[in-house]
């Protein structure tokens, strides 16, 4: 039986959909450490908490990969707590390696331009405005709301405490502003095995706007999101979300639909920016 304050800390992951996909991980990570170090649980303690995370942000790659770790490890040569908490922490910092590495390197691309457009929050994507910080502030950034939920908001107010000149527009209206953006730069929750991307909503239709301005469209994502295996069935991870998030309708012939994810095709894609030197599926766009 695992402890209040670890069900308290799953249920607050799996409710967060404001952060992005490394930020989920961590705090899944941590709490699993909390988990560990505060009881004396055995093997299959371990084997069951481990199956009962399986079902936690399906659309995540980076928590399956982590979770893939920890059931690997934990069967080869974890023999006692202090072990576990090792791998977490060796996990932990395979993570975080990966993410400095790809956000520098985003970093050093976004100095090559005066205006770009984002939408979402991603920590990959802050993380390199960090760093650019240190150098300029001569940017000019514009971010979608990102809605329903409008995590973009907090984007924008923490790229503007940077220094930046930030415009927070409406998703809507990213194709006015899109002409005066030298590029357009998203994160990925998952990198999915023919290449395509798994972002936030309205990251498609920013894709389709950047090839109508011969934009670079630039997707930032480490190593971590690379989809283990391809998902069966993507309606298991695009599904419907509570509808009065847009509008509770009560009219017989009106339907809401809400959903927070969607797929943008590998061909879109102009800059990957990771974590390694790769080009995904080199052969193929060599065809």
């Amino acid at each position: 039986m695992f402890s209040r304050e670890f069900q308290k800390d799953i249920e607050k992951i799996e409710k967060d959909t404001i952060h992005g996909a490394i930020y989920l991980t961590i705090e899944l990570l941590k709490a699993i450490r909390q988990e560990v170090d505060r009881t004396e649980s055995g093997v299959k303690d371990f084997n069951a908490l481990l199956e009962e995370l399986e079902t936690i942000h399906p659309e995540i790659a980076s928590i399956r990969i982590a979770l893939k770790l920890l059931k690997e490890g934990k069967s080869h040569r974890i023999k006692k707590k202090i072990d576990y908490l090792d791998l977490i922490d060796v996990i932990y910092e395979r993570i975080m390696f990966k993410e400095k590495i790809t956000s520098t390197n985003l970093m050093k691309i976004l100095m090559n331009a005066q205006s770009i457009m984002t939408i979402s929050y991603s920590t990959t994507i802050l993380d390199a405005f960090k760093q650019l910080a240190t150098n300029t502030i001569d940017k000019r950034i514009y971010v979608l709301e990102s809605r329903p939920k409008r995590e973009g908001i907090i984007l924008a107010k923490r790229l503007a405490e940077l220094g930046f000149k930030v415009r927070l527009i409406a998703d809507a209206a990213a194709g006015y502003y899109a002409k005066d953006a030298d590029m357009l730069v998203i994160g990925a929750d998952t990198i999915l095995p023919d290449g395509s991307i798994l972002n936030k909503i309205g990251s498609f239709q920013l894709a389709l706007i950047a090839k109508y301005y011969q934009k670079p469209f630039v997707v930032a994502a480490s190593t971590n999101k690379l989809a283990i295996t391809a998902p069966e069935n993507l309606k298991e991870i695009i599904t419907d979300k509570p509808i009065e998030e847009i509008y509770e309708s009560t009219i017989e012939k009106l339907t809401v639909k809400n959903i927070y994810f969607e797929l943008i095709p590998r061909e879109l894609v102009t800059i990957f920016v990771s974590d390694e030197e790769i080009e995904l599926f080199q052969e193929e766009n060599n065809k």
